[in-house]
Protein backbone atom coordinates (compact mmCIF):
# COMPACT_ATOMS: atom_id res chain seq x y z
CA UNK A 1 0.00 0.00 0.00
CA UNK A 2 3.04 2.64 1.00
CA UNK A 3 6.30 2.22 1.08
CA UNK A 4 6.34 3.69 4.33
CA UNK A 5 4.38 1.14 6.15
CA UNK A 6 6.17 -1.73 4.37
CA UNK A 7 3.53 -2.72 2.65
CA UNK A 8 2.87 -1.71 -1.00
CA UNK A 9 -0.42 -2.62 -3.14
CA UNK A 10 1.48 -2.98 -6.93
CA UNK A 11 0.50 -2.85 -10.18
CA UNK A 12 -1.55 -6.01 -10.84
CA UNK A 13 -2.60 -6.58 -6.83
CA UNK A 14 -5.95 -8.32 -6.52
CA UNK A 15 -8.63 -8.12 -3.75
CA UNK A 16 -6.89 -10.57 -1.96
CA UNK A 17 -3.80 -8.54 -1.93
CA UNK A 18 -5.57 -5.59 -0.58
CA UNK A 19 -7.05 -8.26 2.51
CA UNK A 20 -4.10 -9.39 3.07
CA UNK A 21 -2.22 -6.17 3.45
CA UNK A 22 -4.73 -4.59 5.61
CA UNK A 23 -4.06 -7.98 7.81
CA UNK A 24 -0.43 -6.16 8.19
CA UNK A 25 -1.10 -3.09 9.05
CA UNK A 26 -1.78 -1.95 13.07
CA UNK A 27 -5.51 -2.50 14.11
CA UNK A 28 -6.22 1.15 14.37
CA UNK A 29 -4.63 1.80 11.29
CA UNK A 30 -6.22 -0.98 9.13
CA UNK A 31 -10.11 -0.01 10.41
CA UNK A 32 -9.64 3.60 9.43
CA UNK A 33 -8.32 2.10 5.98
CA UNK A 34 -11.05 0.45 5.78
CA UNK A 35 -13.61 2.93 7.00
CA UNK A 36 -12.21 5.43 4.38
CA UNK A 37 -11.64 2.76 1.52
CA UNK A 38 -15.22 0.90 1.43
CA UNK A 39 -17.45 4.03 0.41
CA UNK A 40 -14.84 5.13 -1.64
CA UNK A 41 -14.79 1.60 -3.74
CA UNK A 42 -18.85 1.84 -3.92
CA UNK A 43 -18.32 5.14 -5.26
CA UNK A 44 -15.63 3.92 -7.98
CA UNK A 45 -18.14 0.79 -8.94
CA UNK A 46 -21.01 2.88 -8.84
CA UNK A 47 -19.64 5.00 -11.31
CA UNK A 48 -18.58 2.51 -13.91
CA UNK A 49 -21.62 0.63 -13.45
CA UNK A 50 -23.58 4.25 -14.53
CA UNK A 51 -21.36 4.77 -17.25
CA UNK A 52 -22.21 1.58 -18.93
CA UNK A 53 -18.57 0.26 -18.53
CA UNK A 54 -16.56 -2.35 -16.90
CA UNK A 55 -14.63 -1.27 -13.48
CA UNK A 56 -11.52 -1.59 -15.61
CA UNK A 57 -12.77 1.64 -18.06
CA UNK A 58 -13.66 -0.99 -20.98
CA UNK A 59 -16.92 -0.43 -22.87
CA UNK A 60 -19.89 -3.51 -21.73
CA UNK A 61 -20.08 -5.89 -25.01
CA UNK A 62 -23.12 -4.77 -26.64
CA UNK A 63 -26.14 -7.08 -26.77
CA UNK A 64 -27.43 -9.36 -29.32
CA UNK A 65 -29.45 -6.62 -31.22
CA UNK A 66 -26.54 -4.99 -31.31
CA UNK A 67 -28.19 -2.02 -28.61
CA UNK A 68 -25.47 -1.30 -25.56
CA UNK A 69 -26.38 -2.68 -22.37
CA UNK A 70 -28.05 -1.35 -19.06
CA UNK A 71 -28.13 -3.95 -16.82
CA UNK A 72 -30.39 -1.92 -14.86
CA UNK A 73 -34.03 -3.96 -15.64
CA UNK A 74 -34.83 -3.04 -11.55
CA UNK A 75 -32.07 -1.42 -10.37
CA UNK A 76 -31.99 -3.69 -7.39
CA UNK A 77 -27.67 -4.55 -8.68
CA UNK A 78 -26.92 -1.03 -8.53
CA UNK A 79 -28.64 -0.31 -5.38
CA UNK A 80 -27.37 -3.23 -3.52
CA UNK A 81 -23.89 -4.03 -4.78
CA UNK A 82 -21.66 -2.29 -2.08
CA UNK A 83 -18.58 -2.41 -0.08
CA UNK A 84 -18.80 -2.66 3.52
CA UNK A 85 -15.94 -2.56 6.68
CA UNK A 86 -15.97 -5.37 8.94
CA UNK A 87 -13.82 -4.76 11.41
CA UNK A 88 -10.16 -4.19 9.92
CA UNK A 89 -11.52 -5.85 6.14
CA UNK A 90 -13.39 -4.38 3.83
CA UNK A 91 -15.96 -6.87 2.03
CA UNK A 92 -18.42 -6.88 -0.72
CA UNK A 93 -22.04 -6.92 -0.23
CA UNK A 94 -23.57 -8.29 -3.50
CA UNK A 95 -27.49 -8.09 -2.63
CA UNK A 96 -28.72 -10.01 -5.56
CA UNK A 97 -28.39 -13.60 -6.18
CA UNK A 98 -27.37 -12.33 -10.24
CA UNK A 99 -24.77 -9.63 -9.25
CA UNK A 100 -22.20 -12.84 -8.97
CA UNK A 101 -23.19 -13.58 -13.27
CA UNK A 102 -22.94 -9.90 -13.79
CA UNK A 103 -19.55 -10.17 -11.97
CA UNK A 104 -18.10 -12.78 -14.57
CA UNK A 105 -19.95 -11.47 -17.41
CA UNK A 106 -19.81 -8.25 -17.32
CA UNK A 107 -16.91 -7.24 -14.80
CA UNK A 108 -19.17 -4.75 -12.56
CA UNK A 109 -16.27 -5.76 -9.99
CA UNK A 110 -12.81 -6.82 -9.87
CA UNK A 111 -13.37 -10.71 -10.42
CA UNK A 112 -11.43 -13.01 -7.84
CA UNK A 113 -7.90 -13.05 -8.47
CA UNK A 114 -8.07 -10.58 -11.50
CA UNK A 115 -6.33 -7.11 -10.70
CA UNK A 116 -7.93 -4.15 -9.26
CA UNK A 117 -7.83 -1.25 -11.48
CA UNK A 118 -5.20 1.06 -11.83
CA UNK A 119 -7.63 4.16 -10.54
CA UNK A 120 -8.82 1.92 -6.95
CA UNK A 121 -5.17 1.10 -6.61
CA UNK A 122 -4.07 4.67 -6.34
CA UNK A 123 -7.02 5.61 -4.12
CA UNK A 124 -6.09 3.20 -1.89
CA UNK A 125 -2.74 3.27 -1.60
CA UNK A 126 -3.51 7.57 -0.95
CA UNK A 127 -5.77 6.10 2.07
CA UNK A 128 -3.67 3.58 3.18
CA UNK A 129 -0.80 7.07 3.33
CA UNK A 130 -2.94 9.60 4.92
CA UNK A 131 -4.19 6.67 7.59
CA UNK A 132 -0.47 5.57 8.04
CA UNK A 133 0.87 9.15 8.25
CA UNK A 134 -2.09 9.85 10.56
CA UNK A 135 -0.66 7.30 12.98
CA UNK A 136 2.76 8.44 13.37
Amino acid sequence: MTAGSGLRLVRGAHLGHVKSALRRLPIKVAERVATEAAPALTSAAGASYDAGQTVYGTPRPLSVDGASLSLSRSGDTRATVRFVRVGTIVRCVLGTKYARYLIGKYAILPNGKAAIPEAWRQRLDAIARGAIEGAL
